[in-house]
Formats: structure tokens, C-alpha cells, sequence
């Protein structure tokens, strides 16, 4: 019996076939999803009228997810929400994270494909050998690409920042972001810093994922400043090298 992640990637091509050039237009991007133990699909909504097909690793996309079967199946049957299972650690994310703000769009019109045409998604089994999922750190994954994007750089985030930047979030842990040594490198702990950023785990995601201001969070109270308050008016140039070099 095949996979179920199988038939709905199925479902996802033929809502594809039906819809892509709408698609296209919203996305621009090409997403990989790897299903742990399942298999991967790229969903190409950037080329042509769109197509979904079973991914090699040779495949090249501008995003790459990925998760569980089971988490899959529950993002399908709109039982769990994309951000959220990113910030519960649930789903990893490779690459361009304003895409993945778009995958609603990819879920949504397979979903209506399949209630236009009878099919719907197989609940999910529940697994007894699942370990519970632990509450987790959601910021940790943001600052582990944080980390790759500091070590594939060719200093120009060093040369627009010129400083170094110590991330407290709250009741999770800390970071240091060094923009400013001959070797720019982000290390977990405290170290000297120009100026340190305090914030909560979820507000910094957010602020991370563009979804909130960091000048806004800021005058609401939501994140703390203390040092060179000019230098974390610089967050964006760390935030935007998480993206992309080439235009989608």
C-alpha cells in the first residue's frame, strides 16, 4: 500500500493541474517537501503552469520542508497550522521562509480540489511509539540559519552591521551574534556585545518571519533594548540574508 502522504501529493497534482497558473502567480517558488520515512515531492509553482512530481536530492527548490507523515497528513486536513508547527519545532525549514509563508495557499487548493471531486485526506494514526513532543526551543531553529547564512557570507553583513549583537529570548537561551570581528560567527551563550536584544521566544520568530516590526515591537513593550540602540535598527540585514539571493 503506498504511502498516504503518496496520494495526497497525488491529489496536490491534479488540484495543480487544475489551478496552477493561479498558483504561480500567488507562490513563485518552488518548494521540496521531505516526508521522513515517506518520501519527497517538489511542488514547482514557479515554472510554466506548475506541476508536482517525486523529488530526487539532485532536485533544486527555493524551500525545502521538512516533517513527519503524521504532521503532513494533520497540516493537510487543516488540524495543524504551518507557522505553528514551525514554531513547535515540528517542521523544518531550508531556505527561503517567506515562501513557506505561502504554503497555505498550496494546502487550500488541494483541499478544494478533493472536496470538489469526493477525496479526503486519511486522518492521521496515531503512533504509540511517538515520543511526546517536547515543547521545544522555537527560536533555535531560526538561529541555526542565522548561523549558516553568517558562515556562507562574504562579509557583507558584517560590513552593513559593524557590530556585535547579544539575543536574549526569554526563559530559551542566548545567542551572540558577532558582525564585527575579522571572523563573523553567531555562538550560543553570552558573550561582550554592542548592544543586547531581549525578547520572547514567539515575538522573535515573529519578527524573524516578518511578521512583526522590530521598531514596533520595541515602542509596545515587546522587545528590550540595552547599548547602541542604532546597531538593532540593523536586525533586518540579518533577517533578509535568511532569504534568498536571487529574486523569486
Amino acid at each position: 500500500m503506498a504511502p498516504r502522504a503518496a496520494e495526497l501529493f497525488d491529489m496536490m497534482g491534479k488540484a495543480v493541474d487544475e489551478v496552477g497558473p493561479s498558483l504561480v502567480a500567488k507562490v513563485k517558488g518552488i518548494i521540496k517537501f521531505d516526508i521522513t520515512g515517506a518520501g519527497k515531492w517538489l511542488v514547482d509553482l514557479k515554472n510554466g503552469k506548475g506541476s508536482v512530481k517525486v523529488a530526487t536530492d539532485a532536485d533544486k527548490a527555493d524551500l525545502t520542508i521538512t516533517l513527519t507523515e503524521e504532521n503532513f497528513l494533520k497540516m493537510m486536513d487543516n488540524k495543524l497550522n504551518p507557522q505553528q508547527a514551525f514554531m513547535k519545532g515540528l517542521v523544518k525549514i531550508k531556505g527561503n521562509m517567506g515562501l513557506a509563508m505561502k504554503l497555505n495557499v498550496v494546502l487550500a487548493a488541494t483541499r478544494n480540489y478533493m472536496k470538489k471531486n469526493g477525496g479526503a485526506a486519511k486522518p492521521a494514526a496515531p503512533s504509540a511509539a511517538a515520543p511526546p513532543v517536547a515543547g521545544g526551543l522555537k527560536s533555535a531553529e531560526i538561529f541555526r540559519l542565522i548561523g549558516e547564512a553568517v558562515a556562507a557570507d562574504d562579509g557583507t553583513m558584517a560590513k552593513k552591521v559593524k557590530g556585535i549583537i547579544q539575543f536574549d529570548i526569554t526563559g530559551a537561551g542566548k545567542w551572540n551574534l558577532d558582525l564585527k570581528s575579522a571572523t563573523p560567527a553567531l555562538t550560543e551563550g553570552v558573550k561582550k556585545a554592542d548592544v543586547t536584544i531581549t525578547v520572547a521566544d514567539a515575538d522573535f520568530v515573529s519578527i524573524a518571519m516578518g511578521k512583526l516590526n522590530a521598531q514596533q515591537a520595541f515602542m509596545k513593550g515587546k522587545l528590550k533594548l540595552k547599548g547602541n540602540m542604532a546597531l538593532a535598527m540593523k536586525l533586518p540585514v540579518v533577517f533578509n540574508a535568511l532569504k534568498p539571493k536571487s529574486k523569486l
